[in-house]
């Protein structure tokens, strides 16, 4: 009796979206396409699986001193470049240096990055061995090691003047599972078509099975849904339900979960209604989750009563935002003195039930859903009047001096969560990303704590905690977490990645995706 296994061979063709520039872990930040080709070409030190859980990379194990401000990296001795030259501490400090150094900022590397770098001290302890002294205490600190590594012998002598024009930013040489091997120009546009890649032989965790992976590029998405009709891919991400449903009839999909959420956040600050906690309440009981992503997004989204939910570490079902309770929210404001005027809106005393949500402009599904809400509101009395902005007068007139009643608005995170930049009142005002400018004692307590907390029970404890304050104080309404859905040739097979925390980690697992086939006795 035989068997079918994975074979080595193959060709995979992708579409993406936009053009190639920086095919440069410390660059890519700015462009989904860059950011894929990345992922598949460099490697870091960690990593996420297919859980979206950190796991190590390069680095073979490591340790951390009970403070949390050092962690000693180990790295694995088997790790080539694609130029045969070996994977050393000295990698590890270019990269880092670079990643800190404010010269580089003029070349294209984020101050996000440089300030994440900017107060750690990294050390050789020899050539396969490496110190990170932080200046406080970080129990998330590994996740910053995901970032990429670049060669220290080939950028080495490269300046910060040329950094960002130098050549192999477009033709990289990385250790990831795929090595670049060409690109293509469009003569006429004078534009790169596409990238063309193979499977790295020596990679240290197996080489991919599928020979050569092609990156097609497109100026947008329909145009990419329209190659793949064509037959010139055989995968390709699409986001909207049309795309996602015409599309399901001739390809295979994967739909993987993304920890991201999106949320309507409360500024008490500007809305005197908002400010009173039965009115917040009200407005989570009032609004029909499933109901929007019925209507929405069909499949390609979760629904959330919490930044946490199944699959994300600490969850506790116990402590989430009540479900779709309609009578109950009219009950809990009729209790409260909020009473209905002859055009059905609310008012107690001088305060009428209203105010105005912010999002953002050119984007249907968001579009649709506050107007959704508005109805779903409007039911029990609340009176909510939409605005749209581009999105740079988003984030300069609304979002940036938080001028604003309600934001419909997305939280990043991963699947191991660090709420701190999302809800401590630290971060309320801008830069910080605390968009319902929440400053609840308790809460602080606990976001500080659990960066300082090296035991996992003890953090489980203090997830519960964010989660409670969360909900007793309704800062904002939970809404959903977007899926992403990944649609493929029916003859692309081992894709097992079903969370991720970024959509270019779907390559977590791309060394085991296969093509061709053998028979094998069993």
């Amino acid at each position: 009796m035989t068997v079918a296994e994975s074979d080595y061979g193959g060709q995979y063709t992708e579409a993406f979206v936009g053009q190639p520039r920086y095919i440069n872990p410390l660059l890519s930040h700015s462009s989904s396409a860059d950011r894929g080709l990345t992922r598949l070409i460099f490697s870091g030190l960690f990593e996420y699986d297919n859980q979206g859980i950190l796991k190590t990379d390069v680095a073979e194990r490591f340790e951390v001193d009970d403070e949390l401000k050092e962690y000693v990296v180990f790295l694995r001795q088997d790790v080539r470049w694609h130029d045969g030259e070996q994977v050393t501490a000295d990698d590890i400090i270019l990269t880092t240096n670079i990643a800190r150094d404010i010269a580089y900022g003029a070349a294209g590397v984020s101050n996000d990055m440089r300030l994440i770098w900017n107060d750690i001290r990294v050390e050789k302890i020899d050539d396969f061995t490496v110190k990170f002294v932080l200046t406080d205490s970080d129990s998330t600190f590994l996740n910053n090691l995901t970032l990429g590594l670049l060669p220290e012998h080939i950028w080495g002598n490269i300046t910060p003047e040329q950094f960002q024009l130098a050549e192999y930013n477009q033709k990289p040489i990385g250790s990831g599972p795929y090595e670049f091997v060409d690109l293509d120009i469009d003569v006429k546009d004078n534009l790169i078509s596409a990238y063309i890649l193979r499977s790295n032989k020596e990679y240290y965790r197996g080489e991919p099975f599928i020979t050569k992976f092609i990156a097609n590029f497109y100026p947008t998405r329909s145009d990419a849904v329209s190659a793949y009709y064509n037959g010139e891919v055989s995968g390709i991400i699409v986001d909207k339900r049309e795309h996602i449903e015409s599309l399901s009839s001739i390809a295979q999909k994967k739909s993987i979960e993304l920890p991201h959420y999106f949320a309507v956040f409360f500024n008490q600050i500007e809305s005197v209604p908002l400010a009173f906690d039965e009115v917040r309440e009200a407005l989570s009981r009032a609004t029909d989750r499933d109901k929007i992503i019925a209507e929405v997004f069909v499949e390609n989204a979760s629904v959330r009563y919490s930044p946490f939910a199944d699959g994300i570490v600490g969850f506790d079902g116990g402590v989430q935002q009540a479900g779709f309770d309609k009578d109950g929210a009219n009950a809990l404001l009729d209790e409260k003195g909020w009473e209905r005027g002859e055009d059905k809106i609310r008012s107690k005393d001088d305060d009428r039930l209203a105010f105005t949500l912010h999002i953002g402009a050119n984007h249907t599904q968001i579009a649709r859903i506050a107007e959704m809400l508005k109805e779903q509101w409007r039911e029990i009395g609340v009176e909510v009047t939409v605005q749209e902005h581009d999105k740079g007068g988003l984030e300069a007139n609304i979002i940036k001096p938080r001028d604003y009643d309600a934001l419909l608005y997305a939280h990043q995170m991963r699947f191991e969560p660090n709420l701190l930049p999302l809800w401590s009142g630290k971060e309320k005002n801008d830069p910080g990303i605390n968009y319902a400018l929440f400053d609840d004692e308790k809460m602080n307590e606990s976001l500080d704590n659990f960066i300082k907390t090296k035991s996992t029970d003890d953090q489980l404890v203090l997830y519960k905690t964010q989660q409670e304050r969360l909900k007793d104080e309704i800062p904002a309404v939970f809404l959903f977490a977007p899926k992403l859905s990944f649609m493929y040739n029916e003859s692309v097979k081992g894709i097992s990645a079903n969370k991720v925390n970024a959509s270019y980690d779907r390559y977590v697992d791309i060394q085991s995706w296969y093509i061709k086939e053998k028979r094998v006795k069993k």
